[in-house]
């Protein structure tokens, strides 16, 4: 009996020991995150979804009127910011939109009724130590090349914190989600890897959508693939085709106070705009061989 519990107390101290405290510029996001909570805890609860590849917890941070706990009867949606380590304004926003958010929460008649029937999950740092590095990799991956997808059929997964971001989306619903990054300008949304047709079931409706959201900062917008550049295994693309949230990729222009702070209300418009479930138009119906040209838009 003595010699099992010295063995269970030491995968206790293993385990212990290999939980990393946040370092170098994350503490900072960590910390912010921290103090909302502590000045908000009716609202907001930090917690982590799983250690990444260096043993580091990340965390996110829940905001509703009931934070302490994941409540599935609410409205899911969900902002994951800083795939790429050395895109520091796509981090700053999830901040900023955090601030907006709570604000709104106690100070906006118009959000009351939605607000409270809504749970948002706040992701401001994927990849941490790209971050800490300012380097757009980790561990010399792409973090928004590492998704599954219909035309990515192996090779995903490679990073831990991509796998726990997958499981995490998995545990319930998100009727919307919105990914950050930087620098163009616009806004996007699916398809956005190599096909011959782009066009999902739910095209026109993004379309109506994403102009109205464009108005608000006079950013472009369009499809993924067309917009920016074709790529597979990302992350805006999975979120919509595996759970059939609505998907929007935002690309600030230069991560400015001015840009963020303009940027910020369209976030928010996005939100007010999509249903309150996914879609169930999500299916993939085209070939997985043609690549797409340059089509920005400000119609």
């Amino acid at each position: 009996m003595k010699n099992l519990n010295i063995f269970l107390l030491g995968i206790c101290l293993a385990s212990l020991s290999y939980a990393v405290a946040p370092t170098g510029r994350y503490k900072t996001i960590y910390d912010q995150m921290v103090a909302f909570e502590t000045q908000n805890p009716s609202l907001a609860k930090v917690f982590s979804i799983g250690a990444n590849d260096d043993g580091v917890e990340m965390y996110a941070i829940r905001i509703s009127t009931s934070p302490q706990t994941m409540d599935k009867s609410k409205i899911g949606q969900f902002l994951v910011a800083t795939h790429h380590g050395n895109e520091g304004g796509s981090t700053v926003l999830a901040v900023e939109f955090m601030k907006d958010l709570l604000n709104r929460y106690k100070s906006d008649e118009l959000w009351k009724g939605k607000l409270g029937d809504t749970e948002w999950t706040i992701l401001p740092v994927l990849n941490i130590s790209g971050y800490n590095a300012n380097n757009r990799y980790e561990h010399g991956n792409d973090p928004n090349r590492d998704y599954p997808g219909p035309c990515t059929n192996s090779g995903f997964g490679k990073l831990k914190s991509v796998r726990n971001l997958i499981n995490f989306l998995g545990v319930r619903s998100f009727a919307g989600s919105v990914t950050t990054h930087g620098y163009v300008g616009n806004f996007t949304y699916p398809w956005g890897f190599y096909t011959d047709n782009n066009k999902t079931l739910d095209d026109n409706k993004y379309r109506e959508m994403f102009h109205k959201i464009a108005d608000i900062n006079g950013y472009s917008f369009g499809n993924s693939g067309d917009a920016i550049y074709p790529a597979n295994g990302c992350y805006e693309d999975f979120v919509y085709w595996k759970h059939g949230s609505w998907s929007l990729l935002v690309e600030l222009l230069n991560g400015s106070t001015n840009d963020v702070a303009s940027t910020v209300p369209a976030i928010s418009e996005f939100f007010n705009l999509i249903d309150s479930t996914p879609s169930s138009k999500n299916q993939f119906q085209a070939n997985c061989t043609y690549h797409r040209g340059a089509d920005l838009r400000r119609e």
